[in-house]
């Protein structure tokens, strides 16, 4: 089924100017449809689990998240939001990153005495941070948009933040591109609580499951030995605690291949017979860098 997103209603990482919306609007062009009439609603919200809250509660009809960087690694309220709702992931977008130093108009870098930005942008520019400023106090938030709005608020505070939020929130770009590895770029999902969106294999896709297995010997490589004899290739492993009982995991797993191709069946299949509680986030186009 295509998906169109026009008029409907997107929640996604707030405030303003985040990369967020930015991942957002590229969702909205990237299934457009020919409808000059109608316009997305975009509803920035303050925190990633209230994304989810909205989209499981009809409050949003989609919602974008970041996923995962490629510096700092798994942002781990998506992960923990996934395995405790019921949405599927539709499509995925690999966004550039590039930082910025932002701080009300007249500071310098011996003016500043504090740098707020997303905990993960804080890791993102963490060489530059202790070359450049390491008499500053970092201050993790949110978003990097609420840490510009305090930047434009507070004096000798800068931000983290991407370009579009200098002129959204008033602010001087005292530098580009203060994150630490050029090619810092950060996975954003489009995620649904309508199960019956399900996109159709593309030839290219990727599969998203939670496996939730008991802390006994083998019963991890039990749960992955079907991938193994089918061939498929796992990208991603992932463990977090499930947060129900003591020493307790689910593995967020990213594999190639769609839930219809007959080897990712077969090997979904045999989980089910073998009794390996697994939940199936989604089949979807996988992306590459251009």
């Amino acid at each position: 089924m295509t998906l169109a997103l026009k008029s409907a209603r997107i929640a996604y990482l707030g405030p303003k100017g985040t990369y967020s919306q930015v991942a957002a609007e590229a969702f909205v062009e990237q299934f457009s449809v020919n409808d000059e009439n109608s316009e997305s609603i975009l509803q920035p919200l303050a925190e990633i689990e209230d994304i989810f809250t909205a989209v499981v509660d009809g409050t949003a009809d989609f919602g974008v998240v970041p996923l995962e960087n490629s510096t700092e690694g798994s942002i781990l309220p998506t992960l923990d939001a996934m395995a405790n709702t019921t949405v599927i992931i539709l499509a995925e977008y690999l966004l550039r990153i590039e930082h910025c130093l932002l701080a009300s108009v007249g500071q310098s870098l011996s003016s500043l005495k504090g740098v707020a930005a997303h905990p993960q942008a804080l890791g993102q520019c963490r060489q530059w941070l202790k070359t450049n400023l390491p008499h500053c106090d970092l201050l993790p938030l949110n978003s990097n948009a609420e840490a510009a709005l305090l930047a434009r608020q507070e004096p000798n505070m800068a931000a983290i933040a991407g370009a579009a939020a200098a002129d959204l929130y008033e602010l001087e770009i005292l530098h580009f591109g203060i994150e630490d590895k050029t090619d810092n770029t950060t996975r954003f999902i489009l995620i649904t609580a309508n199960k019956r969106l399900r996109e159709s294999s593309s030839g290219q896709d990727k599969t998203s499951l939670i496996l939730k297995v008991h802390n006994q010997p083998g019963t991890l490589f039990r749960a992955l030995e079907p991938f193994y004899r089918q061939g498929i290739n796992l990208i991603k492993l992932e463990s977090r605690p499930s947060k129900k009982t003591i020493w307790s995991y689910f593995f967020y797993i990213d594999l190639e291949g769609h839930i219809s191709d007959p080897d990712v069946a077969a090997a979904l299949n045999e989980l089910t017979r073998l009794g390996i509680d697994h939940q199936i986030l989604g089949s979807y186009p996988a992306k590459r860098m251009a």
